[in-house]
Parts: C-alpha cells; sequence; structure tokens
C-alpha cells in the first residue's frame, strides 16, 4: 500500500471541514468533523512507528495532544446528549487544557532532539517575546475575566486557556529561532502552531465582541491546525537532526531584532494604556517589566562574553601557529624584539632546530604521522624550557627557542636536542627523528636585530646539518626572517 502523502492530510483537513463552515452546528458537521479528526489521531501515533529514544517520547506527547483534544470533543458531546447544556465549564475542559502542555513539551522536545546544546540564545528570546505575549493576554483577555469576579472554575479555566496560547507561542517561537535546518515536518509544526493560535485568539476575542456569531464555523480552523500538526507526525523527517549550521544562518534574522525590539517597546506601551488602575494590574505589570529586563540583561551578558570569547579565539590564532599552538613567526619578532630591547647579561638567546627524517615519516606514514610528529615536538620543547622562555614553529619543521639568557648554550642544545629525538610511538610504529640545532646569542653580534639573531642562529644549524649529512655541501644565502 503507498504511503498517504504528508501534503494530503491538510488538504483533507480543509475539505472535511467546510461543512463546519457551511452548516455549522448540524449533524453533519458534527459527524465529518468527528470522523476527521479521529483519523488525524489514528494517522499521529502510526507515525511513530520507527521513532526512538527521546525522538518517540516527544512524538508520543504531541499524538497525546491530539488524543486528549478529541477525547475532550467526545466527551462534550456525550455530556451534551446525555445531560443538555452543560455551562462554562465542564470534564471536557480539563482534557483540552491538557493538550497545551502536552504540545509544548513534545514541541521542546523535538526542538533539543535536533538541536541539542544550541537553543540557550533562542531560549532566552522566546522568554522575552512569550513575557510580552503573557502581558498583553492578561491585560485584554484575563484581567476583565478576573477583575470583579469570586474565584471559580469557570473563572479558572478562563486563566488556564489563554495562557495556554501563550504556552504554543512560546513553545512554537523556540522551533522556529532554533538552529539548524527548516525540514518538511517542521514547516507543517510552525503551521498548525500558527493556525491553532490564530484559531484560538480569533475564538476568545470574537465572543465578547459578537455574542451573535456561531463560533461553531471556526472549528474549520481548529480541524486544519489538528491536520496540520498530524501531518508534521506522520511525516519520515520528524525525527531528523538539525544539520550543521551555516555561517550566514548563525547572524540573528532581522525579524528576530524586530521581534526583541517590539518586546522592549511593548510593556511601556501596555502600561499606558492598561484598562484600569487596580493595584493587582500595577503590580502584574512591574512585574513583567522587570522580568523582561533581567532576560534582556542576561541575554546582553551572553553576547559580550561569547564576543569577548571569539575574540580572544583570533587573537590567539593570529599570534600562534594552529597545528602545535606554538608562537608563530610574527609572534617571534615581537616577543625577539621585546627582549632585545630589555637585553640581561649575553641573552637573549636563540636555538633554531631544523628536523631530520621528517619527510620520510610524512610520506611512508601519511600527514596523520607528520602532524602528530610535529605537535610532540612542540610539547616536548615546551616542557624542556622554562616557562618565561618563548618556544615557536616557523613553519614546517623548523622551530625555534628564544631564551632571555642562559648559563651555557650548548647545555642547552643538547637537553633540546634529546628531547626531540627520543624515540616517538605512533599507531604502532617507533618513529625516529633526528635533528640539527644551532644558536646564536645576541651578545655575539654587535648590531643584533631579531632577523640577525635568527639568521646567526640559522647559520649554525646549517652548518651542523651540512657538517653530519653533506660533508662537501656549501651553506647557500641567508634566508630572511
Amino acid at each position: 500500500m503507498k504511503r498517504l502523502p504528508a501534503g494530503a492530510v491538510p488538504v483533507l483537513a480543509v475539505l472535511l471541514g467546510l461543512p463546519t463552515v457551511l452548516l455549522p452546528g448540524s449533524m453533519t458537521a458534527q459527524v465529518t468533523y468527528t470522523i476527521a479528526f479521529g483519523f488525524f489521531v489514528v494517522l499521529a501515533w502510526l507515525g511513530m512507528r520507527g521513532r526512538t529514544g527521546r525522538a518517540r517520547t516527544a512524538h508520543a506527547l504531541m499524538a497525546g495532544t491530539l488524543t486528549a483534544w478529541l477525547g475532550g470533543d467526545l466527551l462534550y458531546s456525550l455530556l451534551a446528549w446525555r445531560l443538555g447544556e452543560l455551562g462554562d465549564v465542564s470534564p471536557p475542559d480539563v482534557l483540552w487544557v491538557l493538550g497545551y502542555p502536552l504540545l509544548a513539551a513534545g514541541l521542546v522536545l523535538t526542538v533539543r532532539v535536533r538541536a541539542p546544546g544550541r537553543l540557550r540564545e533562542a531560549a532566552l528570546d522566546v522568554l522575552a517575546m512569550a513575557t510580552v505575549v503573557a502581558a498583553l493576554f492578561w491585560q485584554f483577555m484575563v484581567a476583565p475575566e478576573v477583575t470583579g469576579n469570586t474565584m471559580s472554575l469557570a473563572v479558572l479555566f478562563s486563566v488556564f486557556y489563554p495562557f495556554g496560547d501563550v504556552l504554543l507561542f512560546a513553545a512554537g517561537a523556540l522551533v522556529v529561532l532554533s538552529p539548524g535546518e527548516r525540514t518538511a515536518s517542521t514547516r507543517y509544526l510552525i503551521a498548525a502552531l500558527i493556525v491553532t493560535f490564530a484559531g484560538d485568539v480569533t475564538i476568545s476575542a470574537v465572543s465578547p465582541v459578537f455574542p451573535d456569531f456561531d463560533t461553531a464555523q471556526l472549528d474549520s480552523v481548529l480541524l486544519l491546525a489538528n491536520g496540520l500538526l498530524a501531518a508534521a507526525l506522520w511525516h519520515r523527517d520528524t525525527d531528523e537532526p538539525a544539520g550543521a549550521v551555516k555561517a550566514d544562518a548563525q547572524r540573528p534574522h532581522p525579524a528576530r531584532v524586530v521581534f526583541l525590539g517590539v518586546s522592549l517597546l511593548a510593556l511601556p506601551v501596555i502600561n499606558d494604556v492598561r484598562l484600569d488602575d487596580q493595584a493587582i494590574q500595577r503590580v502584574t505589570m512591574l512585574s513583567a517589566m522587570v522580568m523582561l529586563t533581567v532576560i534582556v540583561l542576561i541575554r546582553f551578558t551572553l553576547v559580550l562574553r561569547e564576543q569577548e570569547r571569539v575574540r580572544a579565539v583570533l587573537a590567539h590564532r593570529a599570534t600562534h601557529d594552529q597545528l602545535t599552538g606554538l608562537v608563530n613567526r610574527q609572534e617571534l619578532h615581537v616577543r625577539l624584539t621585546a627582549a632585545l630591547r630589555q637585553r640581561a647579561g649575553d641573552g637573549p638567546v636563540v636555538h633554531f632546530l631544523d628536523l631530520n627524517g621528517f619527510k620520510p615519516v610524512n610520506d611512508r606514514y601519511g600527514h596523520a604521522a607528520g602532524d602528530f610528529v610535529l605537535t610532540e615536538v612542540a610539547r616536548r620543547l615546551r616542557a624542556t624550557v622554562r616557562d618565561t622562555d618563548t618556544v615557536a614553529r616557523l613553519g614546517g619543521d623548523e622551530f625555534v627557542v628564544v631564551s632571555a639568557a642562559v648559563d651555557d648554550a650548548t647545555a642547552v642544545t643538547e637537553r633540546l636536542r634529546d628531547a626531540v629525538t627520543a624515540p616517538l610511538h605512533y599507531d604502532g610504529h617507533d618513529l625516529r627523528i633526528g635533528v640539527s640545532v644551532g644558536h646564536a646569542s645576541a651578545a655575539d653580534l654587535e648590531h643584533p636585530t631579531s632577523d640577525a639573531l635568527l639568521a646567526a642562529a640559522d647559520a649554525t644549524m646549517y652548518r651542523e646539518k651540512s657538517a653530519a649529512y653533506a660533508p662537501d655541501a656549501t651553506i647557500g644565502m641567508a634566508r630572511t626572517y
């Protein structure tokens, strides 16, 4: 049997929802609505096949949402048939209200599966926007219901529904703002949340303004929302993790900045146009403003810390070799020049090291082995010298050690040689690397500069290498440092 395309599910929702628009409250509308809703619930649970781990749990929570809402509808129809008019609050309200936290929990868990460990910034932005939405709902939907009324179940549920929508708004915003690629199922989820939110708000707003309007016609909107949610759960990519975030995707979307700006402006505006001046209203608005301020400050602090971390990383990369972590050529000149200005005794002393036998290792065992040799030599050199000394990699297999002053440069040379030539163990192989070392002291030069010291140390190193490997070779022109 061919699998039903996910895109066909919302189309069915629109078609089967037409009777609720054309014949609201009729038996035909009720039957088609119930059949369609039941089909969506079955489809949502069938879509869970093949899911595992937290993705399966998230799927079950969202499928449970549709089940709870359908159960509320069926229970309402049964009680209305047996008891007649049920009033403002009834047992089905428990199931309807339960669906909101179930759906929100499923959405949050889905986002955590798709983008693990990458939600801190998005969560703070969502919390800021949700604070404003909650304040709006309180000001214009909840406060008029609770002000001057005795607390009852009807009043309590009138509070639950708007804040259930706030919960869905927050979860939906987290889905939208979370990093990663937007899959087809994600787009269905976002569409379902938008339609659900718009439908709930419309139903809540229309009833007081147009008391004669039959809100049963808007059941088609909620049926479409349920169909979109079922399509998301039925789609094959529901539990796919988010892909790598592209560089452009890491930048804040302009809409995100606009929403945060609106959030910052909204509370003062609401405070100026509030419907009354009761103490509870003032306390509520003040609490919302304080919460939003704290959220923005936390977000701002995290942004500053991230910028500082990035700057530190960039500064380190500008002055250090990426493979070995040693000082690079540019930073070596800076430090050597500074050491020459602060000359103490005969220093500074430069030791120039060039590895012998590195190319055969690299050719025989591969570049990974070559990288291992370079990083291990760098580690050994750092461990051999003093903390105040500078170890640098000029490039390739050439290293430089700069000491402010040494009592015996020859002894230092031998310690460096012993450290480098000790056997290297790589992937079951014992690698043997030799080294030629030359040194030069600022005291030996008439006009010492960083270039002159490096050239002098390089020349003595080449004399040693020439004597050991090519006795008849002549030293070429000094290189520029």
